[in-house]
């Protein structure tokens, strides 16, 4: 079984590993100009954020309705600086959220149905292309089972092992400080508490001050001017339901996905209960999922 130091330095190198091997393959182009990226342009810094009175008063609105982008940096192994940077967009859109890897052109989606199961679709933006994954089905082993982990990156049974260590702006505009500790690491966070929305967060080996990883939220929207045309184009894509992948001997896109290794769920978000990212079973498998 991994150290659970191996384990929180290799979090986030299955996207890595997308971005690695999605530059070999010249059908994945630059999404510097692709139609399906986010605007940011009229998006606020945290710093700016402050929910209006309107907005207070109906705070299910903005916490369910929202853009959050995020910058990923890891530590370089021989010199303990950060250095990779990644990023992730966050799109909450009610009982679906979606995690956007500009970079690999890949986007991954959860639906949340009436009995609380959880429905899971990865989108190749760039080949409008798209593989389901039905409710309860296993992939690696692994049944999406945690909504709190997908909708805000990390789980509800995580952050009530943190500590609050500092509050700053009572009420609906209310902001965060927490931190956790095990034996082998220290965990901080910094969360917008009433939209569920983590602003920083921080993992360090445990007393040092040697980073292992940041998330550090860089800008957001409270709004669904972006949303509805961000799962409307993805959701006209072509699918193919993930069972049906291995009778289709014939489409070339499915056969080079699968030789690449994407055609699996994917490997976003933070920690489990025990501070495992959680991305299978680390203490089954040697390699993640995507």
């Amino acid at each position: 079984m991994k150290s659970l130091i191996e384990i929180t330095v290799n979090s986030t190198k299955n996207i890595i590993r997308l971005c690695v091997s999605i530059a070999g393959v010249t059908a994945f182009s630059a999404l510097a100009n692709s139609p399906y990226n986010i605007d940011t342009s009229s998006f606020i810094k945290p710093s700016e954020l402050k929910l209006s009175n309107d907005q207070c008063s109906d705070l299910a609105l903005p916490a369910s309705n929202l853009i959050a982008v995020y910058e990923i940096a890891k530590s370089n192994h021989s010199s303990d600086k950060l250095g990779q940077e990644l990023q992730i967009t966050l799109v909450r859109n009610g009982n679906e959220v979606a995690h956007q890897y500009p970079q690999t052109g890949i986007t991954e989606s959860w639906q949340l149905n009436q009995a609380d199961q959880i429905k899971s679709t990865r989108f190749f933006d760039l080949h409008q292309r798209a593989i389901e994954y039905q409710p309860g089905e296993k992939v690696h082993g692994k049944t999406e089972s945690d909504w709190s982990y997908r909708n805000q990156l990390i789980s509800d049974s995580l952050l009530q092992k943190f500590t609050t260590t500092n509050v700053i702006n009572e009420g609906c505009n209310r902001v965060e400080t927490k931190q956790f500790k095990n034996e082998s690491l220290s965990m901080e966070i910094t969360w917008f508490s009433e939209l569920r929305l983590v602003s920083h967060f921080i993992i360090k080996k445990k007393d040092s001050d040697n980073i292992l990883e940041t998330w550090s939220l860089k800008s957001l929207a409270l709004s669904n001017k972006q949303i509805t045309p961000f799962f409307k184009s993805r959701y006209a894509y072509y699918a193919t339901d993930y069972a049906d992948i291995g009778d289709d001997h014939t489409d070339p896109f499915l056969t080079n996905m699968m030789n690449l290794g994407f055609i699996e769920r994917g490997a976003s978000g933070f920690y489990d209960t025990q501070g495992n990212p959680m991305s299978g079973d680390p203490a089954k498998n040697d390699s993640h999922t995507h």
